[in-house]
């Protein structure tokens, strides 16, 4: 299923980086399509099985912050 994560505080390529490899390494059944440093959002293919609420953590660990998912 595609989602839009909405995600305040990158700053900069490393930060798009950091969480690209965040969501594809950490987390079992997430396919990174595109993430936008301007548009402040991750846009991702997720199985359902994937818990939002892991991911939540995992991006807010990496100092941003999870505003939405659409």
């Amino acid at each position: 299923m595609k989602r839009k994560l909405s995600i305040e505080g990158m700053k900069c390529s490393h930060c798009v980086g950091n969480l690209r490899d965040v969501l594809t390494e950490d987390i079992t059944g997430v396919e990174v399509l595109e993430i936008s440093l301007e548009g402040k959002y991750a846009l991702v293919d997720m199985e359902d099985s994937v818990d939002i609420e892991r991911v939540k953590e995992l991006i807010e660990d990496l100092g941003f912050e999870l505003v939405s998912v659409e």
